[in-house]
């Protein structure tokens, strides 16, 4: 009786660990991005590849962004620049305007402002747990997201 009490205890202290662990992972962080910068079209891909949130990106990354007419690859750990990703995962499109709010307000504000405006158009063939599981690293910044 006394080893099964022991195996259990063990297994409830895992287990409060590991939701400690997953809990601290998806937990909101602020994101220290910088802002006031000039981006425009061509120092775009730059920009995001030198922002905190690519960092937390999965090594199998596919998802494209469109900027007007301007298009975006980003695939495991680049941007490419008048791409078109294959299959992706999800595709973002805002007006191009918005390349310079990034740089002057950062990318989550200017996400918010985009969404707020109603300027955001999203779109992917994967469910909502196929994002989730792909792309779970992202959780943190959800309010990046939030309106």
């Amino acid at each position: 009786m006394l080893r099964v009490s022991l195996i259990l205890s063990a297994i409830v202290v895992f287990l409060i660990f590991t939701a400690a662990y997953v809990y601290d992972s998806i937990a909101n962080k602020e994101i220290s991005e910088a802002t006031g910068l000039a981006v425009n079209v061509e120092s775009f891909p730059v920009y995001l590849e030198t922002h905190p949130l690519f960092n937390d990106l999965p090594k199998k990354t596919n998802f494209e962004i469109n900027l007007g007419d301007n298009s975006y690859a980003v695939s495991g750990s680049s941007v490419t620049a008048n791409a078109v990703a294959e299959n992706p995962d999800f595709s973002v499109s805002l007006p191009e305007e918005y390349v310079s709010r990034v740089g002057v307000a950062g990318l989550c504000a200017a996400l918010k402002e985009a969404i707020t405006d109603g300027e955001i158009e999203i779109s992917t063939g994967l469910s909502k747990f196929e994002l989730f599981v792909k792309y779970r690293k992202l959780v943190k910044y959800r309010d990046c997201i939030s309106s």
